[in-house]
C-alpha cells in the first residue's frame, strides 16, 4: 500500500512532552498524520488506563496495546487490565481500524506514530523510560514485529506477538528488511526493502497456535502474505538478541496440557504453541503476564517524601530543603506549601515503616 507521508503534526492540548505531568487516564497522547489517503490530517485517538496508587518504584512500565483487524485500542484494554495489574495501558487506534502491513485498507504511516507515543510516554514524570512494551494481536502482532525490527528506541525493551509470526518479507537470508516507502501486496516482498539492525537488549515472546488461519508451519495465508514457520521465526528472533546455538523444531518444551515452550536466551526469548485457534488459552495469558510483570509494589506512604518506604530524618531534610516551595512531594497535607503543618505531621508519624 501506498504509504506517502505529506506531513506530521503531533497533538497534545494537555500531555506530558509539553508540560511536566504525569500520565493519567486523562492525558492526550493523540497524535495527527496526513498521508495520501488522508491530505487534511487523520488523528490516530489513543485510549488510557493507569493503575490506582503511587507508581512501582521507578515509575509505571507501560505497556502499548495494539488491536487486530477491525478492532479499536479501547476494546484492548479489558483484556489485559487484569493480567498486567502493574502496568499503564496505553492503546491506539489504527486507522481503518487496522495496521499497516502490506495488504490492509490503511496506508497510515503507523511506525512514526508510535515511536512518537513512546516518546511522548516517556516524558511523563510517572513512568519508567525504560521499560516500555509493546503486545499486539493478530494484525497488531504483525505490526509489533514491525517495530520490533524498525524502532531503535532503547527504551522499549519488550515485545509480545500473539496470533502473527513473522511475515517472509520481514526476514530473508539473515537479513531482517522494512519497507523503505510504499508497501504494497503486487510488488516484490509488499515494498520491504530497507534492511534493519534489530538492537540487543530486548526481551521477546511469540505466541502461536498449531490450529489457527495463520499458518504455524509457515506459507500462503488468507490475509495476503505469507508467513516464516512459527519455530524458526523465534529462532532468528533469537539471534538478534546474542544466541549461538541450533534452533528449537519440535515438540518443545510441556508447560501443561497442549500448550508447549521454546526457551531461548534464559528465557527473554520465547515461543509459547498452543491448539486455541486464533486467540488464546489460558497458560498463554498466565505466560504473558509472567513474562512482562514484575513491579515493585509500592505502599502509599503520606510522610515518606524521598519514597524509601520509611518515614526518617532524611525526609525531614528533604522537606527544610523545600520549605516555602509549592509543588513538592513535601507538602504532605496538600495545602500548595511546604510549611509548619507539614513538618508536624511528619513528626506525627516519624518512624513509621510504610511496609
Amino acid at each position: 500500500m501506498n504509504q506517502t507521508l505529506i506531513s506530521t503534526v503531533v497533538l497534545g492540548l494537555i500531555n506530558c512532552s509539553l508540560q511536566a505531568a504525569d500520565l493519567s487516564n486523562n492525558t492526550d497522547l493523540s497524535i495527527e498524520k496526513s498521508w495520501s489517503q488522508e491530505p487534511s490530517g487523520w488523528t490516530y485517538e489513543v485510549a488510557v488506563d493507569v493503575p490506582d496508587g503511587p507508581p512501582p518504584a521507578g515509575g509505571f512500565p507501560v505497556c502499548i496495546l495494539l488491536h487486530g483487524n477491525g478492532g479499536n485500542g479501547p476494546g484492548m484494554i479489558p483484556g489485559f487490565r487484569n493480567l498486567l495489574e502493574c502496568h499503564a495501558l496505553v492503546a491506539p487506534s489504527g486507522y481503518a481500524n487496522s495496521w499497516n502491513i502490506c495488504a490492509e485498507n490503511s496506508d497510515a504511516p503507523d511506525l512514526e506514530m508510535v515511536g512518537e507515543l513512546i516518546e511522548q510516554i516517556q516524558s511523563c514524570d510517572n513512568v519508567n523510560p525504560d521499560r516500555i512494551s509493546v503486545l499486539g494481536f493478530s494484525n497488531g502482532a504483525s505490526f509489533a514485529n514491525r517495530i520490533l525490527i524498525e524502532n531503535d528506541n532503547p527504551g522499549l525493551t519488550e515485545i509480545v506477538a500473539v496470533v502473527s509470526q513473522l511475515i517472509e518479507p520481514m526476514f530473508a537470508e539473515g537479513v531482517f528488511y522494512g519497507p523503505s516507502g510504499e508497501t504494497d501486496p503486487d510488488v516484490e516482498s509488499c515494498g520491504y526493502d530497507q534492511s534493519h539492525f534489530v538492537i540487543p537488549d530486548r526481551r521477546y515472546l511469540a505466541v502461536s497456535n498449531v490450529n489457527d488461519f495463520i499458518p504455524y508451519y509457515g506459507g500462503e495465508s488468507s490475509v495476503g502474505v505469507s508467513f516464516i514457520p512459527a519455530q524458526w521465526a523465534i529462532f532468528f528472533v533469537a539471534i538478534t538478541q546474542g544466541y549461538q546455538g541450533n534452533a528449537i523444531i519440535g515438540e518443545g518444551d510441556l508447560i501443561d496440557g497442549d500448550t508447549y515452550e521454546y526457551v531461548y536466551l534464559d528465557g527473554d526469548v520465547v515461543h509459547v504453541r498452543g491448539f486455541a485457534n486464533h486467540g488464546m488459552n489460558s497458560i498463554q495469558e498466565a505466560y504473558i503476564g509472567d513474562f512482562l510483570n514484575g513491579c515493585e509494589v509500592v505502599v502509599d506512604c503520606p510522610g515518606d517524601v524521598n519514597g524509601d518506604q520509611e518515614i526518617n530524618v532524611e525526609d525531614i531534610l528533604q522537606l527544610i530543603g523545600d520549605w516555602g516551595q509549592t509543588g513538592t512531594d513535601s507538602d504532605v497535607d496538600g495545602d500548595d506549601d511546604v510549611d509548619t503543618d507539614d513538618l508536624l505531621f511528619m513528626l506525627s508519624v516519624f518512624g513509621e515503616d510504610c511496609g
